[in-house]
């Protein structure tokens, strides 16, 4: 469970992660809060039981996405990187420091080929 601040008016957005055969069997007010008062005792505090049990019940659980492409060039014209590469889900700065890898192994690549982008392909391939 993560808590995201929301600079708008001061609240939280708060996200729980688990597999989905969890959130099943969490069918009931009363395993609602069985539940968090085992896994997450100081939350009902804070959120109080009302909301955690009708948001808990009210909301569907959705899947993390996570998008790859391939290949990751076009020819020896393009080559596309970080999220246009491969989307991830926003936290932690995981795309941003994915994209920022993509960078310096590109440069890489580069630097192998005497910046002849037409020479690389083959390894941008084996690097898809």
């Amino acid at each position: 469970m993560i808590a995201l601040p929301n600079v708008q008016d001061n609240s939280f957005v708060l996200t729980l992660f688990m597999p989905f055969k969890i959130f099943e069997a969490i069918k009931t007010r009363e395993q609602v809060l069985e539940f968090f008062t085992k896994t997450f005792p100081d939350s009902i505090e804070l959120i109080g039981r009302e909301e955690i049990v009708n948001t808990f019940l009210s909301l569907k659980p959705l899947p993390l996405v996570t998008v790859k492409c391939q290949p990751y060039h076009v020819g020896d014209n393009c080559v596309i990187m970080g999220d246009a590469a491969h989307a991830m889900v926003p936290f932690y700065g995981q795309g941003m420091n994915c994209g920022f890898e993509d960078c310096l192994v590109f440069d890489q690549f580069m630097g192998k080929f005497d910046n002849d982008f037409g020479k690389t392909p083959f390894d941008l391939y084996r690097f898809s």
